[in-house]
């Protein structure tokens, strides 16, 4: 979900599920290799936002 926020901001809401086999070995390592790609996008989507992102 998405919603403008005042002075050119926006807000994106994200939800994942961490659950089933597949995700519960990465749940229990540290540091967490799902919350790390969970940020990278996040990172992703600031990068793209400013256009930073590379071709």
């Amino acid at each position: 979900m998405e919603e403008d926020l005042p002075g050119g901001r926006v807000r994106i809401l994200t939800q994942e599920t961490q659950i089933g086999r597949p995700a519960a070995e990465p749940a229990r390592q540290t540091p967490n290799p799902m919350l790390n790609g969970h940020q990278a996008w996040l990172d992703g989507l600031v990068r793209a936002a400013f256009g930073k992102v590379r071709a």
